[in-house]
């Protein structure tokens, strides 16, 4: 981008000269190319260039308006710093809204934080992009801000915004912290025949959702935080992918013939394993190829079920909490209720107990796990006999990585996460000495 605008000063040599020239014999449609390989923010800064640049950026078919970072911060800051930079994004959005003068666009983004204060303004935006066919919208309107019983003054989707003659070219929706009921989104799903991709997080307005029908495209569901949820009915038979967190809800599997991908956690998850949804797994349990479980880990529960056998599942993710007296050995049944399991990934939230145990031993061969990823591993009670367990039963293990950081925790290291990560290689390095683990071991 610097180039481009580097030849609008006096000094650039003939040769800089020569190349803007050429450029600007392409055609438009090559040069709304190119622009759309740039960031919305990049393209809009050609517009100095001439007067046909000045036109040409407004073709963008990629409008993303991520105001995410001016966020960070002010959660502690006066509500007279909120509303400027508020009234700072309202600005700049429906400033490019009103300079686009293409028929379509690709995609339409907002990220930041907005309430029913703004309704009018939001409404504009939904109908400006579903007008524009919009392949890809996303509505993300979410803060650290907002807590749990202030959530109703958030922007409601109304089916009167999404009155439209003509069926949506929606392909994916995202709907975050916006209130949309389970009326307005199946009337939705029914207006859009190539969605692919539905996400929904923190909405207060949903309680009830039912998708059906041989014509539903829908491939992937994601349903996260809605507080108040009390049932999901899935006639979806091209659904691939569900991920559930949040509230104990009912959930309906009519007809999912294609379901290979199953993600659970939150509330929902520490009742449904031991008394609703295990019953209803094995419906689809010969087809299931990858399950993350997000859990607390309670052997006195845990030990109430037995797993189906999950005869294709060849990965396992585990989120896992637990403290020190705790023991991993009780998600062994689950290990073993999966004969083709070829992946392991733990990720374990870990809390020190002053309950001392002895380190427990159990003997149950796995013969197809060959990778295994431990992360936030700490060389704990809990995790290390964890580890052993798995180096003694998995007999084709190839590989075992173990990483001291969780996912959330990368990229933000302090000292004392520093001190306590180099504690944990040590403790690591002895479980490769100890157990002859020299090549399949890998410490990060």
């Amino acid at each position: 981008m610097s180039e481009v605008l580097q030849i609008t000063s006096p000094s650039v040599s003939k040769a800089q000269k020569r190349e803007y020239d050429n450029i600007n014999e392409l055609p438009d449609e090559v040069l709304i190319s190119i622009l759309a390989r740039m960031p919305m923010k990049e393209a809009a800064r050609t517009s100095v260039l001439s007067r046909r640049w000045k036109k040409l950026w407004t073709s963008h078919p990629y409008l993303v308006f991520d105001g995410s970072n001016s966020l960070r911060g002010i959660h502690y800051r006066s509500e007279q710093v909120l509303e400027s930079e508020q009234f700072k994004y309202l600005n700049w959005v429906n400033d490019v809204l009103e300079s686009h003068h293409d028929a379509t666009i690709d995609e339409f983004k907002i990220r930041f934080y907005l309430d029913q204060c703004y309704q009018s303004d939001i409404d504009d935006w939904v109908r400006f992009a579903f007008g524009k066919k919009v392949q890809r919208f996303e509505l993300d309107l979410s803060s650290s801000r907002v807590i749990s019983h202030v959530q109703d003054s958030g922007y409601e989707l109304c089916s009167h915004t999404l009155h439209f003659q003509t069926p949506l070219s929606l392909t994916s929706l995202v709907l975050k912290q916006v209130r949309v009921s389970g009326e307005v989104l199946e009337n939705l799903l029914s207006n859009s025949p190539f969605l692919e991709r539905l996400c929904i997080g923190a909405s207060t307005s949903l309680v009830h959702l039912r998708l059906a029908g041989p014509s539903l495209c829908l491939t992937y569901l994601e349903i996260t935080a809605c507080a108040r949820m009390k049932s999901l009915e899935l006639d979806a038979p091209n659904l691939l992918s569900l991920k559930y967190s949040g509230q104990n809800i009912e959930i309906h599997f009519i007809e999912v013939p294609n379901l290979s991908e199953l993600f659970i956690g939150g509330m929902f998850v520490e009742t449904c394993t031991r008394s609703y949804l295990l019953p209803l797994v094995p419906t689809f349990a010969s087809q299931l190829q990858k399950l993350v479980l997000e859990m607390r880990v309670d052997e006195r529960k845990m030990k109430l079920f037995e797993y189906p056998i999950l005869s294709q599942l060849k990965e396992l993710e585990l989120q896992v909490r637990a403290r020190d007296h705790d023991s991993l050995l009780c998600l062994t049944s689950l290990i073993n209720a999966s004969p083709s399991l070829n992946r392991l990934s733990l990720e374990l939230s870990w809390s020190k107990s002053y309950t001392r145990r002895r380190v427990m031993k159990v003997k149950r061969h796995h013969y197809n796990l060959k990778e295994v990823e431990i992360r936030g591993f700490v060389g704990g009670m809990v995790d290390t006999e964890f580890c052993i367990y798995l180096v003694e039963n998995a007999i084709m293990l190839e590989k075992m990585s173990i990483d001291p950081f969780t996912k959330n925790e990368k990229g933000g290291e302090n000292c004392f996460k520093a001190e306590r990560a180099r504690a944990a290689r040590v403790r690591a390095e002895d479980l490769r000495s100890k157990y002859g683990v020299e090549y399949k071991l890998v410490i990060l």
